[in-house]
């Protein structure tokens, strides 16, 4: 009989502005100027901390961003 149980972490809701950007492929910086230029919409504030996190629902919406920058800067450099 096996007494083991399998308990398996539950995968987090939220990622740091690295993880995300990590995640996508581009750096923090990155991130934080698309915030202020109003490219994406503010990452959201962990229990009235400052630490800005993102919804890994976001993860695809920032994911688009990226892949769209990464042609257009393609399209001008060809």
């Amino acid at each position: 009989m096996d007494t083991t149980t399998s308990h398996q972490e539950p995968a987090p809701r939220f990622l740091s502005v690295g993880g995300a950007a990590a995640a996508i492929g581009v750096s923090p910086s990155t991130l934080h100027a698309w915030e202020r230029r109003g490219v994406t919409p503010p990452a959201a504030r962990l229990g009235g901390s400052n630490r800005r996190v993102y919804d890994v629902a976001d993860l695809e919406a920032l994911r688009t961003v990226a892949e769209d920058r990464r042609r257009q800067r393609t399209a001008i450099a060809v």
